[in-house]
């Protein structure tokens, strides 16, 4: 089993034979890019240093993580993983992830929580992401 390391990388995907695929970029843009990359692949585990509902959302729709490991996660995060059948370890649950300066919820949270279905939500996660 691979053991995350947070201090080489802020996100990473394994497989059965260890790390496949490692970022040191923070926010949602690495982890889409990976989902992507390894869209044809199934049960990886995913090695991420913040999980929020955004990347929760991102996670189940691209079928390909069996399980997450976090450092931290917000509660609607763990409880829509919890749903949708993909194991969270976090060490940490949160109400919510917010900004870097702490003074709101993150803009990809608030997309998420706005977002009831999940068409609306990948077009404005990709509107979002291709503004960044």
């Amino acid at each position: 089993m691979v053991i995350p390391d947070f201090t080489a990388y802020r996100l990473a995907l394994a497989d059965d034979s260890g790390l496949i695929h490692s970022s040191r970029e923070s926010g949602l843009k690495p982890l889409w890019q990976a989902l992507e990359t390894f869209r044809n692949r199934r049960g990886l585990i995913l090695f991420d240093k913040v999980i929020g509902l955004a990347a929760a959302r991102l996670i189940v729709h691209s079928g390909i993580v069996a399980s997450v490991r976090t450092l931290v996660a917000s509660r609607p995060a763990k409880k829509y993983l919890e749903e949708n059948g993909i194991p969270l370890d976090a060490a940490d649950v949160t109400e919510h992830i917010l900004t870097r300066d702490r003074s709101t919820v993150c803009p990809g949270e608030q997309i998420a929580l706005a977002c009831g279905d999940d068409e609306t939500f990948m077009k404005k996660m990709q509107a979002m992401l291709a503004a960044s």
